[in-house]
């Protein structure tokens, strides 16, 4: 069984994620942060993954929609090639980082094992916090919850606005939208009488939700993706995964590269960090070389000349980025869902 049902109201987890016991106390918040009515309190069924595959949208790992970056960003960024356009806009918060991204990657692998269950699915999903941050691997105390909760935030104050469509029926949000329309934390009362989240219930956007369900537009990715440490590291294996997948090779100029992974640095800095992640060979699946596009007699000179670190020298729209596959003969067969 790829997921296990939770009612939070049993003792299914450590006081850091929430309290079990009898007398333990159980209230709502909205994203606001006040207390709602007892009206509004709710035992939720909640849906936790253990062995499911982790899946990703399809269009979040083509194009770039989140900042790289783990300070605020308030700057706006548009990304407009002449075929697909994309304009992000900061809330309160900054626009939401690649790493508050986990949380959309969650609700979709959650999403994904239902449909592949024959379940109903819906926009609202409510998920266990504990379970959440094990999975990404952010640690489970006080800290770790504290920063979800400001991913959260960012992703529900973050507009979008793209020219990319969603839905049997290639649905466009011209509005705008935000990655999720709303959210609420139950919270309980442990033994030491403290405070502490139990579990979260958020809705997702519909544009979100329509390219998952009706399109089925997702990818498995490598559980390893979490344990990067750099946005451009995590943004490169995207890229890498959605691009390369199961052939042996993808080939990018750096320009191009630059470009698809949004990043605000001069390429000369963006090909520094580039062969550092090259060198330290970190992502999962893939790995990165540069090589010269198209070599004339002066560059074959140069070649010769200067062995590996030719690439220092050339000229940066001469330059390709080579993703490989590490591993092409240790892959299991390619699923639907994957191809």
């Amino acid at each position: 069984m790829a997921l296990t049902s939770i009612g939070i109201s049993r003792a299914e987890k450590l006081d850091s994620c929430c309290c079990s016991g009898q007398g333990s106390v159980c209230c709502v918040r909205e994203a606001g942060g006040e207390d709602m009515d007892d009206d509004a309190q709710v035992d939720l069924f909640l849906e936790s993954i253990i062995s499911a595959p982790v899946k990703d949208e399809r269009a979040l790992m083509e194009f770039p929609f989140f900042s790289l970056q783990k300070q605020k960003r308030i700057k706006p960024f548009i990304f407009d090639d002449g075929t697909v356009r994309i304009e992000v806009n900061p809330g309160p918060y900054g626009i939401a980082s690649i790493w508050d991204k986990d949380v959309l990657i969650y609700v979709t692998s959650l999403l994904n094992s239902r449909l592949e269950r024959g379940a109903s699915v819906n926009r609202t999903i409510q998920f266990p916090a504990y379970d959440f941050l094990r999975l990404t691997g952010r640690g489970t105390g006080k800290q770790a919850y504290e920063l979800f909760m400001s991913a959260l935030d960012r992703l529900q104050s973050t507009t979008i606005r793209t020219t990319i469509t969603s839905g049997q029926n290639e649905e466009r949000e011209r509005r705008g939208f935000s990655w999720i329309d709303s959210y609420r934390i139950v919270e309980r009362i442990n033994s030491r009488g403290q405070r502490v989240m139990a579990a979260v219930e958020l809705t997702l956007n519909k544009w979100m939700f329509r390219a998952i369900v009706e399109n089925r537009r997702v990818l498995t990715i490598d559980r390893g993706y979490f344990r990067l440490k750099m946005g451009l590291e995590r943004r490169l294996y995207e890229l890498a995964r959605k691009h390369c997948g199961r052939q042996p090779m993808w080939k990018i100029s750096l320009p191009r590269l630059a470009e698809k992974c949004g990043s605000e640095m001069e390429l000369r800095n963006f090909k520094v960090y580039l062969k550092k992640i090259s060198e330290a060979d970190s992502l999962p699946q893939y790995r990165i070389s540069l090589a010269f596009d198209k070599p004339d007699p002066e560059q074959q000179r140069m070649n010769e000349d200067l062995g590996t670190d030719a690439w220092r020298w050339g000229r940066n729209d001469r330059i390709l980025t080579v993703f490989t596959h590490k591993t092409m003969e240790l892959l299991p067969p390619l699923s639907e869902s994957d191809e």
